[in-house]
């Protein structure tokens, strides 16, 4: 889940474009359409581009059903390619945008100018999305490009079958509100004859995901994040006397501590620190909720499992220790410079439908967590399900710093910083310092 900015996209353009061939959902033929969006008996023709590998019949069955419903509107699907954005960059260089494009966060940025501004007034279903989760499709101009389609959480896997034996006690993840009340419930799984958490150790997972919590959340919004990063790059901060730093340190180090794979700490094999949950012999393993992919081959059925947040300081009045930190996976956007305001019109309801129409169809297809809180939907993955309670609730904290502001080489440079903290080999001043050289090095 390593996250990373990719360079200006249309800038890099290649002279001689393509021709690619648009594939029609529901029917290959795609000979009605035209440049202008008109086509047979006065539909307007748009199209779909994804970057999600292996949907294709998924997608088209949702452009089928939305065809349907609009007769007036036809849907050219695009297929799938490994390129991803060289043949999004591909297509728009050609004058064969597409109207409707799923893309990661950067490229709908680098992008925007190409793309319609979208507004949560006129379309009013984006009010249900948390406005953390669309602070990163924001324009310089402060105008909205993106809407997510999914987002992803990182936190704390827990095996609550696991923990239950282990501690003779029922447990209830909104109970963990504190750091001490972490170390308490550690000490009784502990005591029960199972290892209490579990790190990683790879570097994606340290530097990336964990130390991401110093420059997220805990800061407050967007803005706050961005602010706090530009002051360490000028070196107006001392993270060694940071108290936000110092909190998230203090709670790595009870993972530290509690660590099953303590014996060798840099193992960093995501699959045997799956089985270890799933035997039994870890409860709690810090990743993203994507890691049921890890645990779902061997879990018992009967076992129950979820993600919780990660209690960042010991103040149990802290709201953000008990809100995950999520953060957007893919978003919907719509171009603006190669269509009509017929074609415009049309994506922007084919965009809600694909949000609203058929939510339990695109939570199957995607298997992540959707971004909308009146989300009613089930899950095979019972910790996406978890994920998703929390985004019904509102109980998720901005992670904007995380989506976009941390550089390409944030998670292997840091990642190393953090290793070398966690097997000894560096102190936490010295981890401060050289995670500050890093920043300072940006500017």
């Amino acid at each position: 889940m390593k996250r990373q900015n990719l360079t200006k996209a249309l800038s890099l353009i290649m002279a001689a474009a393509m021709t690619l061939s648009l594939a029609a959902c529901g029917s290959k033929d795609s000979s009605d359409g035209s440049g202008d969006g008109s086509g047979a008996s006065g539909q307007t023709t748009i199209s779909l581009y994804t970057t999600i590998p292996g949907k294709d019949s998924q997608f088209e069955a949702l452009c089928d059903e939305f065809m349907e419903a609009n007769p007036d509107i036809k849907v050219d699907y695009i297929a799938y390619d490994s390129s991803e954005k060289q043949k999004w960059m591909t297509l728009y260089s050609s004058g064969q945008a597409p109207t409707v494009s799923i893309m990661d966060a950067v490229d709908i940025i680098q992008n925007s100018e190409n793309l319609l501004p979208l507004d949560s007034s006129e379309l009013t279903f984006m009010n249900q999305i948390d406005q953390s989760y669309v602070d990163v499709f924001k324009g310089a101009d402060g105008q909205i490009y993106g809407i997510p389609n999914s987002v992803q959480a990182m936190g704390i896997l827990y095996n609550k079958t696991t923990i239950e034996e282990a501690t003779g006690e029922t447990f209830d993840p909104s109970t963990i509100k504190t750091r001490d009340d972490l170390i308490a419930l550690c000490d009784k799984i502990q005591a029960g004859g199972v290892a209490p958490l579990m790190l990683t150790g790879v570097d994606w997972s340290l530097g990336s995901h964990f130390l991401s919590q110093v420059f997220t959340g805990i800061r407050g919004g967007a803005e706050e994040q961005e602010a706090f990063i530009n002051s360490v790059k000028a070196g107006e901060v001392d993270l060694k006397s940071d108290e936000a730093w110092n909190n998230v340190m203090d709670t790595f180090d009870v993972f530290a501590k509690y660590n099953y794979n303590s014996s060798d700490p840099l193992v960093g094999n995501t699959d045997i620190d799956g089985q270890s949950m799933t035997s039994g012999k870890a409860a709690m393993w810090f990743m993203g909720d994507w890691g049921w992919s890890y645990l779902e081959s061997t879990a018992d059925p009967n076992d129950e499992y979820g993600i919780m947040p990660v209690p960042l300081t010991n103040n149990a009045d802290d709201a953000i220790n008990q809100q995950l930190g999520v953060f957007p996976a893919k978003a919907y956007c719509i171009d603006a410079s190669q269509t009509t305001e017929e074609q415009q019109a049309a994506a922007k309801k084919f965009v809600e439908f694909l949000c609203l129409g058929n939510q339990q169809a695109m939570a199957d297809l995607l298997a992540v967590a959707l971004p909308f809180a009146d989300a009613d939907v089930n899950y095979t993955s019972p910790v996406i399900a978890s994920t998703q309670s929390y985004i019904q609730s509102g109980n998720t904290y901005s992670t904007y710093a995380f989506s976009l502001l941390l550089p390409s080489d944030f998670w292997s440079e840091n990642g190393a910083v953090m290793q070398q903290y966690l097997v000894g080999q560096m102190d936490r001043d010295a981890a401060a310092d050289a995670i500050q050289a890093y920043w300072q090095a940006q500017e």
